[in-house]
């Protein structure tokens, strides 16, 4: 009987809450779509609180280390005795690996889920960026298959690593907290929401650009408001949201009355603000994993971005790029004014967003793993 094993805690950066969700969900779908006589382990860290599977084909365990201490003892190879002869894949390259035979029976499979360490490590920070790299050489060098969400941080682990480097594309969905749940208009009123507005994660300075967006409500008065969803860029860990100060957004004084700054306390917070918005707006220089990017495409939420591959990429025909300033004001302008052009790229959203199923994704890890 084969058991694909999920690490289920994330590298621990701003995206930790968000991959700790979608690991818990394909775990779900490994279980829904495993193969007769195989079943699906969630392998946490001491502390960490279980979520609840109805699946008796999922089987939870604790790892004897706390989540805090992993990113430390899982750069020893030592600690990956335990895994022998296992099938163990992780979302994140933060993993416990080391050299083994050919006959072992290990197989072993991470997901690097951005090249932001390398495009823009000044935004994750050097330490973080630094302990990024280590994980994703390790991960090069040891895992049986290395797979990226686009073809685009495929493209970029090669020009770091050698073209020649086996990559394989695995598309990734949104976390159910990110899609809209029956109380989501509810989570908008006690957030304190408009009826209408644009929303995005973009951070102030060179490589998050909300400054852009700023820009352009300046110029354009009649630009609805605008949610600044806080935290779900890099630079603050959902971990330290409850600090009062740490990465608050600043505002101009003269467009205080036009923007709202929103730190979700719950990711469902987060699926509440995507699915009512008008459009994501996404002026980013770099790209994250894109879980916030597929949130919206589940709620028909056109994108207006700035061109960078891995956003276009998942976003497709579903948006917009514009990859300067003037020509983002621009075309946020023209967007936000033409109602039948919104409405198609709605329908393109929705239509997009059906390309990305959890189910989709454990089919690919089962079908990868059975032809290793």
């Amino acid at each position: 009987m084969a058991t694909l094993t999920l690490i289920a805690e994330p590298f621990p950066d701003w995206e930790a809450d968000l991959q700790s969700a979608a690991a818990r969900d394909l775990t779900r779908a490994i279980a829904a779509t495993a193969p007769r006589g195989c079943s699906a382990r969630f392998l946490v860290g001491r502390g960490s609180e279980a979520p609840a599977f109805e699946s008796p084909l999922i089987r939870i365990e604790h790892l004897p280390i706390r989540a805090n201490l992993l990113p430390l003892v899982w750069q020893s190879g030592t600690t990956a005795r335990p895994l022998d002869g296992e099938f163990v894949h992780a979302l994140t390259p933060m993993m416990p690996l080391r050299s083994r035979g050919e006959d072992d029976g290990s197989q072993t499979s991470v997901t690097i889920p951005h090249a932001i360490a390398w495009e823009a490590p000044a935004v994750l920070g050097s330490s973080q960026a630094r302990l990024f790299r280590a994980f994703t050489r390790r991960a090069v060098k040891l895992a049986d298959v290395i797979l990226t969400p686009t073809h685009a941080t495929a493209r970029v682990l090669q020009q770091q690593y050698g073209e020649h480097l086996p990559v394989q594309v695995i598309q990734l969905a949104p976390p159910a907290e990110l899609r809209e749940g029956p109380d989501a208009a509810e989570r908008r009123s006690a957030l304190g929401l408009p009826e209408r507005y644009t929303v995005t994660t973009a951070m102030s300075g060179e490589h998050g650009r909300l400054e852009w967006i700023f820009d352009a409500m300046r110029l354009d008065a009649s630009l609805p408001p605008l949610v600044v969803l806080e935290g779900f860029d890099p630079g603050v860990s959902p971990r330290d949201r409850d600090g009062d100060d740490t990465g608050a957004t600043a505002v101009p004084d003269e467009l205080r009355e036009r923007v709202l700054p929103v730190r979700a306390r719950e990711l469902a917070d987060l699926g509440a603000v995507l699915s009512g918005a008008a459009l994501l707006v996404q002026p980013q220089a770099f790209a994250g994993t894109g879980y916030a990017l597929l949130g919206a495409l589940c709620a028909a939420v056109p994108v207006l971005h700035a061109g960078h591959p891995a956003t276009a990429e998942i976003v497709f025909d579903a948006g917009v790029a514009a990859d300067t300033a003037g020509a983002f004001s621009a075309e946020y302008t023209r967007l936000m004014r033409d109602d039948d052009a919104r409405a198609q790229l709605s329908v393109l959203a929705c239509d997009r967003s059906r390309g990305f199923s959890w189910y989709g994704a454990a089919w690919q890890l089962w079908e990868m793993h059975a032809n290793l």
